[in-house]
């Protein structure tokens, strides 16, 4: 199992630093890495849909509803950081018109209750890290840390270009789940009003509308 310090030491050896006992260490390589640390663990969760984060749930609606705009509000959970699904409607990166936004912690929609919804969780527990996770979240530490501790621009570059081959082997080793196939731009469907992609693939819509504006970058 790869803990915090081990992902910081695999960070540090990409680029040639000192490794560290402890992220509390006095050392310069220490507090770098544990100043940066949570963020860029959170934001690589955040940036993929890993399969070990991504948990379901059930969502009750709210007492309170939104002032306008949408019939109903849902109390997103502690540990949100991304949604994949609501009900069988896949979320995309598009921003475009959608059944849903996302304000304040809370879901507002018109969508009825329960709302099911799939979305990338806080993962705390390191045990279940996939390793490809380890490898993409210990590539951008040392992308991030390398102007502080070496000052090169050669070993940064290197060290983007580790990170995106990571990405790339992830998604290629099914660690990351991909969103169902969209229907090509420009089809007759374009022209019909959509609520949504389904789980599935795409309903039959315009493919302008299929896109929700919480999505995953």
């Amino acid at each position: 199992m790869a803990g915090k310090v081990e992902i910081a030491n695999r960070a540090l050896t990409k680029l040639g630093a000192e490794r560290v006992l402890l992220l509390t260490d006095p050392s310069k390589e220490a507090r770098v890495m544990n100043s940066m640390f949570d963020t860029v663990f959170d934001a690589e969760l955040r940036r993929h849909r890993w399969k070990f984060a991504i948990k379901r749930g059930t969502l009750p609606a709210l007492v309170a509803t939104p002032e306008w705009g949408y019939a109903y509000a849902y109390q997103l959970p502690a540990d949100f950081l991304a949604l994949v699904q609501v009900n069988e409607y896949y979320v995309r990166g598009l921003k475009q018109k959608t059944l849903w936004t996302i304000e304040s912690g809370q879901i507002l929609t018109d969508l009825p209750a329960p709302l099911k919804i799939r979305y990338v969780r806080r993962v705390d527990n390191l045990a279940l890290l996939d390793p490809l996770f380890v490898e993409v979240v210990a590539c951008k530490l040392a992308y991030e840390a390398c102007e502080t501790l070496t000052q090169s621009s050669t070993k940064k570059q290197s060290a983007g270009e580790e990170y995106q081959f990571a990405v790339s082997e992830a998604t290629r080793q099914d660690a990351i789940e991909n969103p169902p196939d969209e229907l090509p731009w420009g089809s007759w469907l374009d022209s019909r009003e959509s609520l949504g992609t389904h789980a599935g693939g795409p309903s039959a819509g315009s493919v302008n509308d299929l896109a929700s504006s919480w999505g995953i970058q």
